[in-house]
């Protein structure tokens, strides 16, 4: 009986642990993991970033749309980084980490969405250097 339990909080437990990999929602925003593609990518800004450094980074929307892509990529997943995403009205969309995809891989690629509309506007990205040694390059 006891093993019967164990067994099914361990399944509970890897089914909610997926579930939080695959998609999150927060105020009408669905957060969802992009599979990396490393023939593709779309750089933007390339930057440095060292232990405890914060980094912003802006992106401005100005027209619909119900996506926001975001690429944040270091490729190496000895070092972490942190992401955190705030809309135009400085609401905090989310805080991701290397593994918020289900991968440790030194890349964070998300996509948010809104059935209802991106808000229009500048989005921010906050980047930090969560456990990096030396200097670590990326692009986002």
């Amino acid at each position: 009986m006891i093993r019967k339990i164990v067994l099914l909080l361990i399944v509970m437990l890897v089914s909610v642990s997926f579930t939080a990999a695959t998609a999150s929602q927060d105020n009408g925003y669905t957060t969802v993991p992009v599979k990396s593609d490393p023939t593709i990518t779309p750089r933007w800004v390339s930057e440095t970033i060292t232990q405890g450094e914060t980094n912003w980074h802006s992106r401005t929307v100005s027209s619909y749309t119900t996506l926001h892509h975001i690429d944040l990529n270091w490729g190496d997943a000895s070092d972490s980084l942190r992401l955190k995403v705030y809309s135009p009205s400085n609401q905090l969309i989310g805080t991701f980490y290397d593994n918020s995809d289900g991968v440790i891989d030194g890349r964070i690629n998300i996509e948010i969405t809104n059935s209802d509309g991106i808000e229009i506007g500048t989005w921010h990205h906050e980047v930090y250097g969560y456990s990096v040694t030396g200097t670590e390059d990326y692009y986002i």
